[in-house]
């Protein structure tokens, strides 16, 4: 029961540091990561949608996830 309650704890901390990282990401990392995540879609479809490359999704989806590790990391993090 009390493990059952700090996992869930952690699983909120989590969420809200991955939320604030989107908040104070860029615009453009932040949509592909929001399509890839939670829109379901592809890379061709990301990149369809925003009329960019695949390629280019593939670094702003990189760059995106770099970002949220870097703000979630309790080392290396705020």
């Amino acid at each position: 029961m009390i493990a059952r309650l700090l996992i869930r704890l952690r699983h909120r901390r989590a969420l809200r540091l991955i939320e604030q990282a989107l908040a104070t990401m860029d615009e453009l990392p932040r949509a592909v990561f929001e399509r890839a995540r939670f829109g379901n879609l592809n890379h061709a479809q990301i990149a369809d949608e925003l009329g960019i490359t695949v390629t280019e999704v593939e670094q702003h989806f990189a760059a995106a996830m770099l970002h949220i590790v870097d703000h979630t990391d309790p080392v290396g993090g705020p």
